[in-house]
């Protein structure tokens, strides 16, 4: 493998291919100062089935439009609302109390979110629909994935 710096930009080759990219300059953004400290809700939900169920909702959720959850007593619904084409709406149990809370993700962040958690169970941690969410496997600290919310119209 062959490596080039140039004043922006890096150069690798390995068997006559070449590959350019630009530098970027600048800091890498504090994640840790977005990461919660305590949460208002923990939800387990089994990884599979919750996946399944995103995967299934998100054929419904054009470019911009958020996956809807709505987390209730006894149960989460995903949904998605698409202008010209309608609206698909799913809910599985899920181990909520308290006042409802819906709040919307860009469909591919979650679905990579909850494909990234390993186990049998999703840890859905969160607080308010403007605050970020974090997805843990149940039982481990050893990964997080944070999310951060799409604001919801209406």
């Amino acid at each position: 493998m062959e490596l080039g710096l140039h004043e922006n930009q890096v150069v690798f080759g390995v068997d006559g291919v070449w590959l350019t990219t630009r530098r970027i300059d600048g800091q890498f953004p504090n994640y840790r100062q977005l990461i919660p400290e305590s949460f208002e809700h923990e939800v387990a939900l089994p990884r599979d089935e919750v996946l399944d169920v995103v995967r299934r909702i998100a054929v419904m959720a054009q470019r911009n439009s958020p996956l809807r959850l709505r987390f209730a007593e006894g149960e989460l619904t995903v949904s998605a609302r698409t202008q010209d084409v309608g609206e698909a709406q799913e809910s599985i149990p899920a181990s909520f109390s308290g006042e409802p809370l819906e709040i919307g993700f860009n469909a591919e962040f979650l679905r990579d979110g909850i494909e990234s958690v390993t186990g049998e169970t999703v840890r859905f941690r969160l607080i308010s629909p403007l605050r970020p969410c974090v997805l843990q496997a149940e039982g481990s600290d050893d990964f997080l994935y944070l999310i951060m919310p799409i604001r919801l119209a209406g």
